[in-house]
Formats: structure tokens, sequence, C-alpha cells
């Protein structure tokens, strides 16, 4: 069995603030001009507040990167220098409020990725299912992580408050949150959708398993979790499969039994597409 391979932002790194789609939102403007500053200056051109000892600046810079928006932050003599990703320069052209529903999907869903994300988001989205089906209590949900990654106070921290709240991405509906009970959600089984979901789904693909063109689908699961974290139905990543060879995205070899998948096009060649079908 493949061993899945987990690099991503560690517990602590949120020092307790969810991501705050306005900050985030700021972020996007600085980055798009290749702002330099210090965690004071940004702080002062954004109004992300910050303080001595601790504030939302440096917690939102880390959320930005996991989420896909910004390369990582360079720090050089206490100066950063922001850059955006191709996702990022999308963001900006397209929604820089970060306010489509499509937008905060893929938010998520980069948050959630097991090499680059937020390592408490994958394991929660991409890899609790046999453990705690689609509902449990949000003491079972916390136990779960803290086995996982660890007897952390970090630990669920503002995980379940990012989908509560509606400055976050409590819009998605990828996590609902009832007093003591969290249920999942699943991504919108919307066809305008798609080329978003395959660009992320590729995302994973490639950095789980770099410069692999071809693999059984189930191994590609066991790498990525994209499925399991999607919360689809096995019916409803069939549609979606299927959608993806009809575009040209993968081909797929079903003489095995097993899906044989072989991706024929790279994350970066769906870009121009992710907004293209919607109204």
């Amino acid at each position: 069995m493949t061993q899945r391979i987990i690099q991503g932002l560690t517990p602590s790194f949120h020092e307790t603030f969810f991501p705050d789609r306005r900050h985030l939102a700021a972020l996007l403007k600085l980055a798009a001009q290749g702002y330099e500053g210090s965690v004071d200056a940004i702080s002062t051109a954004t109004g992300i507040p910050t303080g001595k000892s601790s504030g939302k600046v440096l917690p939102h810079l880390k959320y930005a990167h996991a989420m896909g928006i910004t390369t990582v932050p360079v720090l050089s003599d206490g100066v950063y220098t922001l850059q955006l990703t191709l996702l990022g320069q999308l963001f900006a052209d397209e929604d820089p409020l970060l306010h489509e529903p499509l937008t905060q999907l893929m938010l998520h869903l980069m948050l959630s990725r097991p090499i680059g994300g937020a390592s408490a988001w994958h394991v929660f989205f991409g890899r609790s299912r046999l453990a705690l089906g689609r509902t449990c209590s949000v003491n079972a949900a916390a136990a779960f992580l803290m086995q996982e990654l660890g007897n952390s106070s970090s630990l669920p921290g503002p995980l379940f408050s990012t989908y509560r709240e509606e400055a976050s991405l409590a819009r998605t509906g990828m996590l609902s949150v009832d007093k003591d009970t969290l249920t999942r959600g699943a991504l919108p089984g919307v066809e305008e959708y798609y080329w978003a979901y395959a660009y992320c789904w590729l995302v994973y693909w490639e950095q789980t398993a770099p410069g692999v063109q071809q693999l059984p689908l189930f191994e590609l699961e066991a790498r990525c979790g994209f499925v399991e974290g999607s919360g689809w139905s096995d019916q409803a990543f069939n549609d979606f499969l299927a959608w993806t060879t009809e575009q040209g995205i993968t081909r797929v070899d079903r003489q095995t039994g097993t899906p044989l998948i072989m991706k024929t096009r790279r994350s970066e060649d769906l870009a121009p597409f992710i907004y293209s079908d919607l109204l």
C-alpha cells in the first residue's frame, strides 16, 4: 500500500486565527504589486492587525501560500517579498475580493492538499472518513487529529470555525458545525465548476506523484486523497472523471477492471478555463 506523504503547515501555524477572506484579498492585492515590506508595513498597508508578540499578518501570509495564492513569502532582513502564483494571478484578475463560491471552494481544496496545504486540514478532510464517517462529534474529530498529528493545544484550532464564519469559508458548505456535531459536505456537482476541480486534482497529483503520468485510480487516491476530500459518491466522481476524459484532460483504461488513469494535461494548462463557464 502506498504511504501518503503529508508535508503541510504544522498544526500551530494559524496562531488560533481562522483565514479571513478580507485579509487574504488584501494580501492578494499587495502580492500583485510584488510588494516588499516588514510585518508592520504589511499591517499598515492592508489593515491586518498585528502586535508586538502576535498578530494576524504572519498567519495570513501562511494561509495565502497554503491556499495557492502566493509563492513562499521570502524573508530577508525582516522584509517579506510577496509574489502571486499562477492561481493567485487568476484570482486577482477574476475575483479579487475572493467572493465567488467557486473561488472559495478552490481555497478550501488547496488548503486541504497533502503537500503544500495545512496538515490539519488534509488529515480531517482527506483521511478521516473511515475513522469518523461523514458525521461526528467535535470531541471525536479533535481526538483523531491529535492521534494523527500529535497531542497539541493547537488542535483543532480554527479548523472548524473556518467553516462556521461567513468571513471565512462558510459558504463552501464543506463542513457544517451544529453545536457539538460536525457534518462533512461535498463539492457541488455542477459542471461549470469541473475545470476548477480538475485543476486542483492535477495539482494534488503533480505534487504527490511528480513526473508520473499514469496511475491506477486506487494508487492515485492513496497518494493524494482528493476523492475522499471531495465528499463525492463513487457515481459523482465517475461523472467528473468522464468529463475530464471528454475534455482531453485524462485518458482512462478500464480493461484491467481497476481504472488506469493517464493525465494528458498539466494543471497550469487548465487555469484559463476555470472561470470560463461561469455566468
